[in-house]
């Protein structure tokens, strides 16, 4: 199983910023997560936290990171472009 880039990119823009942040792998999505996230206490903040973690120790395939993200977004009322 290979961490690397997702079949399709995720366009965010988060609540308190006007950038535009293509996520485009799980590296990506984890530095979103951990560094950026508007909301850190979801369940499905957790569980792509959890999940991504697994990609990058190749325990999880890649496509499962990007749903487990979108996901987190939503929870958070992170807006989805696109």
């Amino acid at each position: 199983m290979d961490p690397g880039p997702w079949n399709e990119c995720v366009p965010v823009r988060m609540p308190d910023d006007p950038q535009i942040h293509m996520v485009s792998n799980t590296r990506q999505a984890v530095e979103l997560l951990t560094k950026r996230w508007p909301v850190s206490h979801g369940q499905a903040y957790q569980a792509a936290i959890d999940i991504c973690r697994a990609v990058l120790e190749r325990e999880s395939p890649a496509y499962v990171a990007r749903a487990a993200f979108v996901a987190a977004a939503k929870e958070a009322q992170v807006s989805i472009l696109g």
